[in-house]
């Protein structure tokens, strides 16, 4: 191996190789660069080791094989002290290698590396490739950079391979947690990531864990008095399958990262603690490609139910409405449903719940923050629509603090970057900065090119190259 010069992370052991030669006339420290790496050598055999040919008469120390081309090469343990922990291409102090090479070099420049420590860029060694996005000082602002690279490996590239995503600068097989591909790069997702399902069977103790962190189910959700008091399979021919156990209708709470069911919904099921769907809270929509009972895509007859508390539900595509014989069910006669079916072609019945009178007197009620068009349940985040202000889909008298009013009926928060209040979105329309002010903008520490000046950032002096923590031009 005459041409490894350089191992740069890691230790190299060789055990018990008893045909192996020349490896102890090799100097390690020469080629083993990363901290607290070393060379092991091990040979506990009885028999004695092989006897190997010497080194080739021209080899300086040790070699790799017998031959002149076998000579180990230098470019470190020869080197002059001026080369710190570097390489040299010669003895003499101005020989050093450029810190950035690896293996040694042919001259003190980047471009005349024989390999890259960090990054290779056109010909170049450099410690990271170029950014994505530049600094603007002039607009105080993050740029696209026109010269931006990723990083492919060890290799600075103009643009990933098709079979790669892009993600912070990088090639990646895969986005990590929280992130999904859109065009061939890596974005935050909103909320929980996409994931498909299958709904097929009745919800139960057995496969309620399979719909952890679901977004879309393909199929139906089916919740019946079984889901609860324990579900027993009978298959086709009448033999008994599994039984499975008992479930708290808290292990609904899987469904919290739902927002789309292909088919129909179908509650049936009734149980002390269960009293309302908000496990269902950002389900948006309602498929209804398939229907149950022929006709329906939301059906829910003979739960326990006191209200819905579906209050992320925005469309039902295909099929009826039936919500029976719910007796403690409230909030569910005054939702102006026809904001929710798509088309007036599918019924609506709502029979045989609890009398409204009753709701009433119960004080089981919209929240006064609601309009006439109804809600799914008790308080101000369950209605359909606000009468005065909505923030994070809960129904306000006014914008509060930290808020500021985007529209006449909706409050936004101010940036994270504002301490208190702001007159607007974004970090340049803070009354005060949490941590630091740049130009005009609010921000969470100074750019690399300012330092921090009692929460003011300044411009460093111009000599200064990666960074400062004052206005002179000394280290």
């Amino acid at each position: 191996m005459p041409m490894l010069r350089d191992i740069l992370q890691g230790s190299v052991a060789m055990l018990n190789n008893y045909n192996l030669c020349h490896m102890k006339t090799i100097n390690w420290d020469e080629i083993i660069t990363g901290p607290n790496s070393q060379f092991l050598y091990v040979y506990n055999f009885t028999l004695p080791e092989r006897e190997c040919p010497p080194c080739d008469k021209s080899c300086e120390k040790g070699c790799w094989g017998e031959g002149s081309e076998n000579c180990q090469r230098f470019s470190k343990v020869n080197c002059s002290p001026q080369c710190s922990d570097g390489r040299c291409f010669g003895p003499k102090p101005r020989e050093c290698c450029h810190l950035f090479c690896a293996g040694g070099c042919t001259g003190p420049k980047q471009s005349d590396c024989l390999a890259c420590r960090n990054f290779y860029d056109d010909g170049v060694c450099t410690q990271e490739c170029p950014q994505m996005q530049l600094y603007n000082p002039i607009t105080y602002s993050w740029e696209t950079n026109p010269l931006g690279k990723y990083a492919y490996g060890a290799t600075c590239v103009k643009n990933c391979p098709e079979h790669l995503l892009k993600d912070s600068g990088a090639c990646v097989r895969s986005c990590p947690s929280k992130k999904k591909a859109v065009n061939g790069e890596c974005v935050p997702c909103d909320g929980p990531c996409p994931k498909m399902c299958e709904g097929q069977h009745i919800i139960h103790s057995g496969n309620i864990d399979s719909f952890k962190d679901c977004t879309v189910i393909e199929g139906f959700i089916l919740i019946l008095d079984q889901s609860f008091e324990g579900y027993q399979q009978v298959y086709s021919n009448y033999s008994f399958g599994e039984r499975y156990q008992k479930m708290h209708p808290d292990r609904l709470e899987v469904f919290s990262t739902l927002k789309e069911v292909t088919g129909y919904i179908s509650i049936q099921g009734s149980h002390p603690d269960f009293t309302n769907l908000s496990y269902f809270r950002n389900l948006e929509v309602i498929g209804g490609r398939t229907l149950t009972e022929y006709f329906a895509s939301l059906y829910i007859v003979k739960t326990s139910l006191k209200s819905l508390g579906l209050q992320s539900l925005k469309k039902i595509h295909s099929g009826s409405i039936a919500i029976l014989e719910n007796k403690e069910l409230c909030y569910a006669q005054g939702v102006d449903w026809k904001r929710i079916k798509k088309s007036g072609e599918h019924g609506l019945m709502l029979q045989n719940n609890k009398l409204y009178e009753d709701c009433v007197r119960d004080k089981q009620v919209c929240d006064e923050q609601c309009t006439k068009e109804g809600c799914w349940g008790p308080g101000p985040d369950q209605c359909l629509s606000c009468a005065n202000y909505e923030f994070n889909n809960t129904c306000l008298q006014d914008c509060g603090a930290g808020m500021y009013k985007a529209t006449q009926k909706l409050c936004l928060s101010c940036h994270a970057e504002c301490a208190s209040t702001c007159k607007g979105p974004g970090p340049g329309n803070c009354s005060r900065c949490k941590n630091v002010r740049d130009g005009p903008f609010c921000v969470p520490f100074c750019p690399v090119s300012k330092y921090n000046r009692n929460g003011i950032c300044e411009p460093c002096h111009a000599n200064c190259l990666y960074g400062c923590r004052g206005p002179e031009n000394t280290i």
